[in-house]
């Protein structure tokens, strides 16, 4: 099928705005009105809706957009999540993999979903999307996303770096463009001791934790006392035991420092001028977790 017939097959709606034929591809946008009831419309916003044929897959996505205009530019579009709205929307897009549950047959002009053997025309097929986005359908999943982003800042902290999650990705295409080593700040990470290369907010971290030990100790001194924990005598400096265990925390936190340090590194390093091929660490994928959207959409 030619592109000219497939965007035949969709019939313009009231609330349709925009309907724009690819001109490379099989397929179309669609800029639509919310529905009346709902403060996207009373603010303005557009559904951004894209249907197309890739490489013989089914690709569709749907998003809330800004319209903006400067002077006599043409209105432009610009994509936004609907966070301050207190009903959420979902943006996404399909995946084209072998999984895709949805294929548009020729022969009866309708998309199939596979697992059912339901047919849709394409009008139908734009309302199950539009049906799907103004659904909340990742509650759970921002929950989730959430404890991800945190247990990052927690993680780039610990190494005396700064994690958020739009600005990493920018800084790991450019990195990765322009095969540029990470900047580090070389007074973050000094000799404690002139032995032990420690970053220092983990230095910051473990004198946290010891002072909330101590806390802890003298509020419960029946549970946390220091002669039920340590059994290799009196818990002093005069005990070669307590120095040794000294050293010992101060050569595990250096080991924990030179390990993250380096898988946030890798997390940056790009893979096209190696010859094997690159590993992706837990850095990389609770990153890229954050950006994985995957739901089953609901049928009508």
């Amino acid at each position: 099928m030619n592109k000219e017939d497939f965007v035949k097959l969709y019939i313009k709606q009231e609330a349709d705005i925009l309907f724009t034929p690819f001109d490379s591809e099989i397929g179309f946008s669609l800029i639509r009105d919310y529905p009346k009831n709902t403060p996207y419309y009373k603010d303005g916003r557009k559904m951004f809706i894209k249907v197309a044929i890739l490489k013989g897959k089914l690709f569709y996505s749907i998003d809330m957009t800004k319209p903006e205009q400067r002077g006599e530019e043409p209105i432009s579009y610009i994509i936004t999540q609907g966070e301050e709205y207190p009903k959420k929307i979902t943006n996404f897009f399909s995946v084209l993999d072998d999984k895709e549950s949805f294929t548009f047959d020729e022969n009866t002009k309708k998309i199939i979903f596979k697992p059912k053997e339901k047919s849709f025309t394409l009008n139908e097929f734009v309302e199950v999307l539009v049906l799907n986005h103004l659904s909340d359908r990742l509650f759970l999943k921002r929950i989730l996303d959430s404890i991800v982003e945190s247990v990052l800042k927690l993680l780039f902290w610990l190494s005396d770096k700064h994690y958020e999650k739009i600005q990493v990705s920018i800084d790991k295409y450019h990195f990765g463009r322009d095969n540029q080593p990470i900047k580090e700040d070389e007074n973050n990470t000094e000799p404690f001791f002139k032995y032990f290369y420690i970053s220092k907010n983990t230095i910051f971290a473990l004198l946290l934790l010891t002072f909330l030990l101590v806390i802890l100790s003298a509020i419960f001194p029946g549970i946390l006392c220091m002669k039920n924990i340590w059994p290799f005598g009196e818990f002093s400096l005069s005990n070669p035991f307590v120095i040794l265990f000294f050293f010992l925390i101060l050569f595990l936190c250096e080991k924990f420092s030179i390990w993250l340090n380096n898988k946030i590194k890798e997390f940056f390093q790009d893979d096209k001028h190696s010859f094997q091929e690159k590993e992706i660490n837990f850095i990389e994928r609770l990153h890229n977790y954050q950006y994985q959207n995957n739901f089953e959409l609901k049928l009508k």
